[in-house]
């Protein structure tokens, strides 16, 4: 899950895992934002695998580092942009509040990258532009027509596939079902940020809402982290720094990728992460996913295909 999202008005048009999109796209190249789109995504699955990697590490010491990174590359990217730091003080309360819930969404994630399959808690994230299209409906009176709202009900049967509550219980009561849970959690929780970030459109640069939430969840982290600090091991400080680059780096390439093209085009493509991450689960790991999640992640993935199908189809009609 990376930091700093742009807005996201529904799963075809805006996936959650859109950091910056750029409203105005000179010289496009969509070839090349493809590629770059699907470069990203093995980026963030990577970013996953690392977190992974990185063992019985604490949950803030892991968090801490990848948002340190990525604090670098939003500071350059705020001036490259020309904005503001830290945004207007007026918009502080909404801009605190997309970094708080932001950074519950990326431990969330994290939590559950630690306690399930990569590809498992990668799915259940994957469901973060549904739950947009949801509080965008309730809290910015944004259209949600019958069709989104079947939408919504595949991919959420889809979820609780991946999930599989009845089965959790039988095997381990409340606590097997807990890390799923909390999966799901990171996708409600990064749904509810970029549904702020929506909000802020036209008010604070993407650049800048980036920052802020880099800022906020470095020192957040810090003051958890020093209070039980772990000296990682060699390979863990590896996968800690790969954590970091590859956050930052599909965050990059993503970026990029919104400049070269318009979202609609190649969103879709964000959902290839699931795919790398179930290759890096089972190259690394041996997880193979159960028929259940396979189920569960074509549902999910089917829905998005369609919205953005639609989204583009309508876009030629305007």
């Amino acid at each position: 899950m990376s930091a700093g999202k742009s807005d996201a008005s529904c799963p075809a048009s805006q996936p959650a895992s859109s950091p910056v999109a750029s409203s105005s796209h000179e010289g496009e190249n969509r070839p090349r934002a493809v590629v770059l789109m699907c470069l990203s995504a093995i980026s963030f699955a990577l970013m996953g695998a690392m977190v992974k990697l990185s063992g019985d590490l604490p949950l803030f010491e892991k968090v801490f580092v990848r948002n340190l990174v990525s604090l670098g590359v939003a500071v350059v990217m705020v001036r490259m942009a020309g904005a503001r730091l830290l945004g207007h003080w007026h918009h502080q309360p909404m801009l605190m509040a997309r970094s708080l819930i932001g950074l519950g969404g990326v431990m969330s994630f994290f939590y559950a990258i630690d306690h399930l399959l990569l590809a498992d808690a990668t799915i259940l994230n994957k469901l973060s532009p549904f739950f947009v299209s949801l509080f965008a409906g309730l809290f910015l009176a944004e259209r949600l027509g019958g069709w989104r709202l079947v939408g919504m009900l595949v991919a959420f049967s889809g979820a609780a596939l991946v999930i599989k509550p009845q089965l959790a219980f039988a095997e381990g009561g409340v606590e097997a079902l807990l890390p799923a849970m909390v999966g799901l959690g990171s996708a409600m929780l990064a749904g509810a940020a970029y549904t702020l970030i929506r909000a802020m459109r036209g008010r604070e640069a993407s650049a800048t809402i980036v920052l802020h939430f880099s800022l906020v969840s470095s020192v957040v982290t810090l003051v958890p982290m020093l209070m039980n600090p772990v000296m990682p091991s060699g390979p863990q400080a590896l996968a800690l720094l790969g954590i970091g680059i590859f956050a930052a780096g599909g965050q990059i390439l993503m970026t990029t990728a919104y400049r070269l093209a318009p979202a609609g085009e190649v969103s879709i493509y964000s959902y290839l992460t699931i795919v790398f991450s179930a290759l890096a689960g089972w190259a690394i790991w041996g997880e193979v996913p159960d028929i259940a999640s396979l189920i569960g992640f074509v549902l999910i993935s089917g829905v998005a295909l369609i919205g953005w199908h639609a989204s583009r189809v309508a876009g030629r009609v305007v």
